[in-house]
């Protein structure tokens, strides 16, 4: 069954470069109306959005966040894919700068499977390169894709807030305003106050999680020659960088929104005997309805 009009399906719930067996890589699910925008596009979003009851060709736009391979682990098999089942409408890729060469270095990487084809002569498959369009997007930018309106702006996952602005990679967060219904996604982010301004009046917000104490236990553990020193740099990269179901809560108080999901959870983290446990420590600092992400799950 397809999804809902205006629903957000989490297609993919991990996140991190370390493989989780109960989540998938992080991608996501916005239903434009009838038509399916793709967030993000974490290792194995193709397989989630069949799962979801959505074609990957049925699929006109992809947003990324950022460029942490985790976000970004599907996108070769989105071109090839598409390639292979002959698609014949335009695909756009929305994204930070850098997008562009990520995705020219993908469609090149195209060139050899694209001539080797089916092996049946006369046969020619579409190139990538020519059904992708690529458009680099900022905190400035504002997108109309029908009905819908995204719009972005710079979060903390690559640095503070009081840097934003200046050159250098740059991670989003994003709104989608659809009729009778707004929803943000934060992306990877620590808190920031510019996020909470975006958010503000939302009807969903969803949002990282990250259970600082329980990752760092795990890195001491798959690690123990690492230094002290390198351990609370570490610490504190993750610390300013992503959200604990605290910030998450108090995020989504002072924002106004009606509802909390929490996704991107490193392995181990927000099991089925632990999630209660999560869904309480935000429900601590908002009001709202709170919902744990699990992968194939509509809001």
């Amino acid at each position: 069954m397809s999804p809902a009009p205006s629903s957000f399906t989490t297609l993919g719930t991990g996140g991190g470069p370390m493989q989780n067996p109960i989540r998938s890589q992080p991608a996501h699910l916005v239903m434009n109306g009838d038509r399916p925008v793709l967030v993000d596009c974490g290792e194995g979003a193709m397989g989630q959005l069949k799962r979801a009851g959505v074609e990957f060709k049925a699929v006109q736009e992809i947003f990324l966040t950022h460029h942490h391979f985790d976000h970004i682990g599907s996108l070769f098999a989105c071109l090839g894919v598409n390639m292979m089942t002959m698609r014949q409408t335009p695909l756009t890729i929305y994204g930070p700068p850098g997008t562009r060469a990520i995705v020219e270095g993908l469609i090149a990487a195209c060139d050899v499977p694209q001539a080797i084809g089916f092996g049946v002569k006369g046969q020619t498959l579409p190139h990538p390169r020519d059904f992708t369009r690529v458009v680099e997007i900022d905190a400035t930018s504002r997108i109309e894709l029908g009905e819908m309106v995204v719009t972005a702006c710079e979060n903390t996952h690559y640095r503070a807030e009081s840097e934003a602005g200046r050159p250098g990679p740059l991670s989003l967060s994003l709104r989608f305003d659809l009729p009778g219904r707004s929803l943000i996604f934060t992306g990877d982010t620590g808190p920031c106050q510019a996020v909470e301004v975006l958010a503000r009046g939302c009807d969903l917000l969803v949002g990282e999680m990250m259970d600082l104490d329980h990752t760092m236990g795990r890195v001491r553990a798959t690690n123990p020659h690492m230094p002290e020193e390198a351990l609370q740099k570490i610490r504190a990269h993750l610390s300013g960088h992503h959200l604990s179901p605290e910030d998450l809560g108090d995020l989504a108080q002072r924002a106004g929104v009606n509802h909390v999901v929490a996704t991107h959870f490193a392995p181990g983290c927000a099991t089925p005997d632990t999630a209660e446990s999560y869904a309480a420590r935000i429900a601590a600092r908002f009001a709202g309805k709170v919902n744990i992400g699990a992968d194939l799950g509509s809001y």
